[in-house]
């Protein structure tokens, strides 16, 4: 009689753990946004409206959504990966990279500069990152990366115009 009681409270206290777990994980998937809350998210980050977009790709991947996209009337693409929460874990953005000839370079304090005013940084912010200066695709092209606040930011700077022709922002977690 005795060893019933226990299997008793044994099954009880189980099917009471049971019930909590089945609880958890129903709440957990009832928290995940929907692939066009995440895609709305984009969007709204790049400032657009769906009409503005086109070549739009969009998949689960990882515990997460990748979303891709392409401004209208420019070649402007956009790849964001945003979590089943509506975190942007990443962004990159590539700009149209139309070639540009000329003479002089930026200095390093010059696309400093220009990658402080674009992203909001204060200079020294993004002085104490890594800078290279690297040819692709038959142009100088300044690549700055640095750290802020959880996140690892990456810029390419058109040597000669100053232009940012892409940047990505990657969560470290």
């Amino acid at each position: 009689m005795t060893t019933n009681k226990t299997l008793r409270k044994v099954f009880v206290v189980t099917m009471a753990l049971v019930m909590v777990m089945a609880m958890s994980v129903s709440a957990f998937a009832d928290s995940k946004i929907s692939m066009k809350k995440a895609f709305s998210i984009a969007l709204e980050n790049a400032k657009l409206t769906s009409d503005e977009v086109r070549r739009v790709e969009k998949e689960w991947d990882d515990g997460a959504y990748s979303i891709e996209f392409t401004k209208k009337g420019s070649r402007t693409e956009y790849e964001y990966e945003i979590s089943a929460s509506g975190k942007i874990l990443e962004k990159s953005v590539d700009y149209n990279r139309a070639k540009v000839y000329g003479k002089k370079k930026l200095t390093k304090s010059e696309a400093i500069a220009k990658v402080a005013k674009f992203s909001g940084f204060k200079k020294s912010v993004v002085k104490n990152g890594y800078i290279d200066l690297e040819k692709e695709d038959g142009e100088w092209v300044y690549e700055i990366t640095f750290e802020r606040k959880g996140y690892e930011y990456n810029y390419d700077v058109h040597a000669r115009t100053g232009k940012i022709l892409e940047y990505s922002k990657e969560s470290f977690n």
